[in-house]
C-alpha cells in the first residue's frame, strides 16, 4: 500500500521558527504553491481552514496496488471513506 507523508502543524511550527531567523524573509513576502506546472500558483489569504476528512483507499485496476487518500466529510461517502474523521488543515484552491 503506498502513502505519501503528510505534512503535520508541528512540522509547520518548526519551519515557523526558522523562517523567523530568516532576514529577507519580511511580513510581506507572499505566498504561493507549486503545482508542478510552468507557474506557481497564489494562495488566497482567505485559503487557510480547519475541516473534517477521512482517510478512504483505492484500487489500482491494472496492477491492484492499493493508495491511501483523504476526502473531505461532504465528499466521503462518494468516495467510500471507512477511517475515523480527522480534523485536517485545508488551504483552498479554487481557481
Amino acid at each position: 500500500m503506498s502513502q505519501v507523508e503528510i505534512l503535520t502543524v508541528g512540522q509547520l511550527r518548526e519551519f515557523l521558527k526558522d523562517l523567523e531567523k530568516q532576514t529577507e524573509v519580511t511580513e510581506d513576502t507572499k505566498i504561493f504553491l507549486d503545482t508542478g506546472w510552468d507557474s506557481i500558483q497564489e494562495i488566497s489569504p482567505d485559503a487557510l481552514n480547519i475541516e473534517e476528512a477521512k482517510l478512504f483507499k483505492i484500487e489500482d485496476p491494472l496492477n491492484h496496488d492499493v493508495f491511501e487518500g483523504y476526502s473531505l466529510l461532504e465528499k466521503a461517502e462518494k468516495m467510500k471513506a471507512n477511517g475515523p474523521t480527522e480534523k485536517v488543515m485545508i488551504i483552498r484552491n479554487l481557481y
